[in-house]
């Protein structure tokens, strides 16, 4: 037993009836952990000084080098441009260097989880700056964004509770049109040297698509929001997100990152986290997304408690 991990998948394939596999070889996990971590093969020189080495904890300290290696931030950073769609047919070339880099600066950084969530979703300037602002033109009206927000930060696929109750959720047009109101505010406008201006102006609450009913914005399951909140739609989004007791952002990143490790989320798909479609192991989950928490979204934390397991 290495940490806490390998009790509650122990404790899981005892349940089963399943057979724990072995423990990988040196080798075998040299090659995992560099191109799990960084994404590229260990040199034949680093392969020969890790085999040598006959240290008792040689792999966490070189999941430890790894993490601070260059690549590792070049390699997540890429990772996330294609999962917010960083488009250059849509934002231009330099637009998704400009948000390649910007990327990159944050998983150098280490910034935490739930900031590196707020820049995002509250993100407003020049779409070819070093920022996020180019995802709010690649999502560019309240419906992509309600659609893409809540399924790669929230791992909620709402977009059938458009038309339709989802039909394996709770979700309803209702909670469609309330998590859309956060969106209504965004304004763009070209701006000199070829970029989009991202900005906020009012918003407001969106309508029932049925009945023609103004729902007042609000959270997934979340009370509406007060009317000092309304003034700064993104930034109380942003706020709901990142609170402690949210019950979606901390269980997301936390299953993606093991699904990317472990070749397999908890919850399969990744980003489809529903009453019914329950974790595979539910402790593990509550274990990993808790950690996140306590740790203030720390992902380089998050990352050696998993890989080293």
């Amino acid at each position: 037993v290495n940490n806490d991990i390998d009790n509650l998948v122990w404790d899981r394939l005892q349940t089963l009836g399943l057979q724990a596999s072995v423990t990988t070889s040196e080798s075998q996990f040299l090659r995992r952990v560099y191109l799990d971590t960084i994404g590229t093969l260990p040199t034949p020189k680093e392969t020969r000084a890790y085999l040598a080495d006959k240290s008792a904890k040689k792999r966490s300290a070189l999941i430890t080098r790894l993490l601070q290696r260059p690549e590792y931030a070049q390699y997540w950073a890429m990772k996330w441009a294609d999962i917010l769609r960083v488009d250059k047919e849509i934002i231009k070339p330099v637009g998704t260097i400009a948000m390649t880099r910007w990327l990159t600066k944050q998983f150098s950084s280490n910034v935490p989880y739930d900031q590196f969530v707020r820049k995002i979703v509250t993100a407003q300037g020049n779409t070819l700056s070093e920022s996020p602002a180019a995802f709010h033109l690649v999502h560019n009206d309240p419906e992509k964004l309600v659609r893409s927000v809540s399924q790669v930060f929230l791992g909620v696929r709402i977009e059938c509770a458009q038309c339709h109750h989802h039909p394996f959720e709770k979700w309803s047009q209702t909670d469609y049109a309330a998590f859309g109101g956060f969106f209504t505010g965004i304004s763009r406008k070209g701006s000199t040297g070829g970029g989009t201006k991202i900005f906020d102006k009012g918003g407001q609450d969106q309508k029932h698509p049925r009945t023609g009913e103004v729902i007042p914005t609000a959270g997934l399951g979340a009370p509406p929001l007060t009317a000092d909140a309304l003034v700064h739609r993104r930034q109380a989004l942003a706020d709901w997100m990142t609170a402690a007791d949210n019950p979606f952002l901390a269980r997301m990143i936390a299953n993606r990152l093991w699904a990317h490790y472990l070749g397999r989320g908890l919850v399969e798909p990744i980003d489809d986290m529903r009453a019914t479609n329950p974790a595979s192991n539910e402790p593990l989950m509550e274990l990993l997304a808790q950690r996140l928490i306590n740790n203030g979204y720390d992902l380089k934390d998050l990352t050696q408690f998993i890989v080293n397991s």
